[in-house]
């Protein structure tokens, strides 16, 4: 029914030279799967966000970082994210996003030529300088254009692409009928922002930081001047007046895999492990959910899509949110709804209201669950609009309920407050056990020979292959070892990354193998394997 349908709309639209070209198209947005691309300031971060199933991870390293003040990674660090991204075939790429001095240029090669070697899959680049020195000295290395080189149009694309560059992200405030006119027009990889933070300047850009602390925002250095509470005159009020809302694009991102954007990318280089967890578990879960909807032609895919995100976009609002979400530019939605002005930070999400108030109590109508220690937040309008009322839930209890806890501040409590939940610590936990804590696996098959008067040897198979040959292997004087116990060890693979799905054996009746001996060779292999799966990417030196 698919191939009929794309048939009768090419027939329809059929104009000679053309028509091929917009029927390649067609059927490459129908296959394509845009890509997850997950923020790391630290490698507990970067281990969240691979085994909550991102494709790609972008981080700084010790220099040139737009984001100093992150954790960062120095050489090691990186050559090990590296090691460790590439035995799941997930992509990493470093940002090298800062204006640079002249006297910097000198090292940028040096800095770099350790990560190429390794393998890194990407460099993303502000300074043009910098990008014209990295593509002499390593032509091919993928450059990535940075947001704030301001690419804006089709001809900017183009004039990157010239000179090497194989990405851009378009400046943040295109709306998406011009993103897709230049990924259109020029064929480029397109990635753009879909989750997190928002900067009130143009593509981030800000010059308030360096004039105001002496802290420019494009050496890395921002202060956030833009979440900080300003006298606004002709309100004759204080409010956060600069302060954006966080982007989420949950609700428009068929829209955005439509358009045939490559790369969708979480912003949270500050972030903790958990809340790129979630982030990264989230867009996967729903970028995967439309694609199978829209493989399926499934007729209520709008409404089905509509309805699996709605827990989603709850437990995103749970870990971190300003002011609750906005789309961003992309449908050029109006400034002002993207303003955050009541608080810079975290507002959580509505649980409920202020029932009533009878000291030392105060009772709490639920509008959601909440659950043992969770921190609830009580919004009074005498609080210089940034905090409320802190209190701890001592118990579960179920929305409709009417929760009951001790009471403080009283002069400032009216009924009819709303109430918010700052931190769950349910979905917390639940993050770190089910997602952070496991080990994550690479499934292989195994094969063990162990034959009279032959070596012991163990194979394990996946994308690579590797074979091991160990003592040679006797036979019994008294207990001979048996398939399955060589099998049983095997297969406990512990904190290993390997994970054996189905394990063979070649093994002699009245064989000896020391299971000292097995256990080394096991050890062996399995490091051997890592190894290999992690140096496929390697490059020659440049």
């Amino acid at each position: 029914m698919k191939i009929t349908c794309a048939r009768i709309y090419y027939r329809q639209h059929d104009d000679g030279a053309h028509a091929g070209k917009r029927r390649a198209r067609f059927f490459q947005l129908m296959t394509m799967k845009p890509e997850i691309l997950a923020p790391a300031g630290t490698p507990k971060a970067l281990e969240a966000a691979v085994k909550a199933g991102a494709d790609a991870i972008y981080l700084g390293g010790s220099l040139f970082s737009a984001r100093a003040f992150a954790g960062n990674f120095d050489q090691e660090e990186l050559l090990q994210a590296i090691a460790y991204c590439h035995l799941f075939d997930v992509k990493l790429y470093l940002a090298v996003n800062t204006l640079m001095k002249e006297e910097e240029m000198a090292e940028l090669s040096s800095y770099i030529a350790p990560f190429y070697e390794a393998g890194i899959d990407g460099i993303i680049v502000q300074d043009i300088g910098c990008a014209k020195v990295l593509h002499d000295q390593f032509p091919d290395l993928p450059l990535h254009a940075s947001t704030q080189m301001s690419i804006s149009s089709e001809y900017g694309a183009r004039l990157l692409k010239e000179l090497g560059f194989t990405r851009i992200v378009p400046a943040r405030e295109l709306s998406l009928s011009e993103i897709k006119e230049i990924k259109t027009n020029t064929q480029m990889e397109i990635e753009t922002f879909v989750h997190g933070a928002m900067c009130f300047s143009y593509s981030g850009k800000c010059l308030l930081s360096s004039f105001a602390g002496g802290r420019s925002g494009n050496r890395g250095r921002c202060a956030q001047p833009c979440r900080k509470s300003y006298e606004v005159l002709d309100a004759d009020t204080q409010e956060y007046a600069m302060s954006l809302k966080d982007m989420c694009t949950l609700g428009i991102l068929p829209e955005l895999i439509d358009a045939g954007i490559d790369s969708f990318k979480i912003e949270g280089r500050m972030k903790n492990p958990v809340y790129v967890a979630s982030a990264v578990s989230a867009y996967r879960k729903a970028r995967d959910y439309y694609l199978k909807l829209r493989k399926a032609a499934d007729p209520e895919t709008k409404e089905k899509y509509a309805q699996f995100i709605q827990p989603l976009t709850k437990e995103l609002l749970d870990i971190y949110n300003r002011g609750g979400f906005s789309d961003g530019y992309y449908h050029m939605e109006k400034g002002s709804s993207m303003l955050a002005v009541t608080r810079p930070n975290h507002t959580g999400l509505l649980i409920g209201h202020v029932k009533r108030i009878a000291p030392p109590k105060v009772e709490i109508l639920l509008t959601e669950d909440v659950h043992a220690q969770d921190v609830l937040e009580i919004r009074v309008a005498d609080s210089a609009k940034a905090d409320g009322i802190e209190l701890t839930t001592p118990d579960n209890a179920c929305a409709g309920d009417v929760l009951i806890l001790n009471g403080k501040q009283f002069r400032s409590m009216r009924e009819g407050q709303e109430v918010y939940r700052t931190r769950n610590n349910m979905l917390i936990d639940q993050i770190q056990k089910e997602v952070i804590d496991p080990e994550k696996q690479i499934p292989v098959t195994g094969k063990i020979t162990a034959r009279i008067g032959k070596p012991l040897a163990i194979t394990i198979e996946g994308d690579e292959t590797i074979n091991i040959e160990g003592t040679v292997c006797q036979k019994a004087e008294a207990k001979p070892t048996s398939a399955d116990e060589l099998i049983q060890k095997l297969q406990k693979t512990g904190g290993s990354i390997l994970s054996f799905e189905k394990v063979e054996s070649d093994v002699d009746d009245g064989v000896f193998v020391p299971m000292s001996a097995f256990n080394h060779l096991r050890r062996e292999a399995m490091e051997a394997y890592r190894q290999k799966a992690a140096d496929r990417y390697r490059r020659e030196q440049a």
